[in-house]
């Protein structure tokens, strides 16, 4: 939470009310004086909802090759998928792609001048899931890998429904202001009298920094911990203040 424009605000005070309202598009009553506060309000909530992204990639000396054999495997990611029960609608293609690998140095070590030989192709398939139930995470993670995923990435943690939080979040923002607006009032030997104007500049979800990067064929059993998300609501509120 800050003050903004105090300063300003109070040589606004000092003009006719409609020199102010042409600088603000607000209209001041005579003896009123402008004050703008920033808030910020935050509401905690534990995530139910869990995205991960696994992946295949193979190779092969034809690109007709790497991708049947990249597809082979990834048929076998969405058997999986499907047998934990994962709805059509939480799993979809993220990314898939067959690039060659080009012959980066001579074949006595030096670097190559002359325009690289193509030594095979790469296909890589990844697929985004998203999971409901979080207790669920280690076994599909497991399951995932028994089938043939050489890569999982994730995991991103949201809620299903972030209407509630960011409804607390905003309450919290708006209370945070008031009371603001009211020590700085009481410090200036004002009052507030009433709510000329309200912004928000959004809202998101601070998921922190944790990140699982899993790769290989062999793992043990993975564990996640979801903790817990962060709504913030940002709101910008003028006031107009009166002397007591």
């Amino acid at each position: 939470m800050r003050l903004a424009g105090l300063a300003a605000a109070l040589a606004l005070a000092a003009l006719p009310a409609g020199a102010a309202a042409q600088d603000v598009p607000i209209s001041l009553n005579p003896g009123e004086v402008l004050l703008n506060v920033q808030a910020d309000g935050t509401h905690m909530a534990r995530p139910d909802v869990m995205t991960i992204t696994a992946g295949v990639v193979t190779t092969a000396p034809t690109a007709r090759e790497a991708l049947t054999a990249n597809s082979a495997l990834a048929n076998r990611l969405i058997d999986v998928v499907r047998s934990k029960g994962i709805e059509p609608r939480d799993a979809r293609t993220a990314e898939l792609s067959v690039e060659p690998r080009f012959e980066e140095l001579n074949r006595d070590g030096s670097e190559r001048t002359n325009p690289p030989r193509i030594l095979g192709y790469v296909a890589s398939n990844k697929l985004q899931l998203r999971l409901r139930d979080l207790s669920r995470a280690p076994d599909l993670i497991e399951a995932l890998f028994a089938a043939g995923a050489n890569s999982v990435r994730g995991p991103q943690f949201s809620l299903a429904d972030p209407g509630p939080a960011e409804r607390l979040a905003r309450r919290a923002a708006v209370e945070a202001a008031r009371l603001e607006a009211e020590t700085y009032a009481e410090a200036l030997n004002m009052r507030v009298s009433r709510v000329l104007r309200v912004s928000e500049r959004g809202s998101f979800e601070l998921n922190g920094d944790d990140q699982i990067v899993v790769t290989g064929s062999r793992i043990r059993r993975t564990p996640v911990e979801p903790g817990e998300l962060t709504t913030r609501i940002k709101v910008w509120i003028d006031y107009a203040m009166v002397p007591r």
